[in-house]
């Protein structure tokens, strides 16, 4: 029997992959080139720990790990899928997700390289950058869920609502926030956030 011809949703996820892959690609190699240099680089956990969520945040759009996918093979089925605007726009938060993907570490570990303080110099700038993805991903969600927060009670609907926003406050918070402690408790949070929300998760 002939194989069943892909669906646009699923032509279109091709492209998706690539960029995601590239975000994923980014950061693995950038890692690679500080383990080669190791003993010249000036390690900080607060550093390692932003791309760690950089990571998971680029995987969760790919099956690898978490997130996006789940979501974006979940509104498959929408109309509003079908059209140029949606997939430009979503064109355009994965390569925002990219960018800071590039930004979560550096890009070449040569010389006497310290973490912490290439970390003080690019954090806003790679918050901004995550700022603005999970801006546009809760306008995403709440795009395709305004039917049920509208049957939802009230007060169900803006916890929903608020749960969906909350990567995004917690991202700005750190742009606008630097103080150490703060960046450590913004991290803990999203990483949270993360496992409440997408730790039940399944593919398939």
């Amino acid at each position: 029997m002939p194989k069943p011809e892909l669906g646009p949703f699923e032509y279109a996820m091709g492209l998706f992959s690539v960029i995601i892959g590239l975000a994923v690609t980014d950061i693995a190699i950038s890692f690679h080139r500080l383990m080669r240099s190791r003993r010249e680089i000036r390690w900080h956990p607060l550093a390692l720990a932003a791309a760690v969520y950089t990571l998971c945040t680029a995987v969760y759009m790919w099956c690898t790990a978490v997130y996006m996918w789940f979501d974006l093979w979940g509104v498959r089925n929408f109309e509003a899928t079908r059209g140029f605007f949606f997939y430009l726009a979503l064109v355009i938060q994965l390569v925002v997700m990219f960018l800071a993907a590039a930004a979560s570490l550096p890009d070449e570990a040569t010389g006497n390289l310290d973490l912490s303080k290439y970390y003080d110099e690019n954090g806003r700038y790679f918050w901004s950058l995550l700022t603005l993805f999970q801006a546009g991903y809760t306008l995403d969600g709440i795009y395709f869920g305004w039917r049920e927060f509208a049957r939802a009670p009230p007060l169900a609907a803006v916890l929903l609502v608020t749960e969906m926003a909350a990567p995004m406050m917690v991202c700005f918070a750190l742009v606008l926030f630097r103080r150490r402690v703060a960046h450590w408790v913004g991290l803990a949070v999203l990483f949270g956030l993360m496992a409440v929300h997408y730790g039940p998760a399944r593919i398939g």
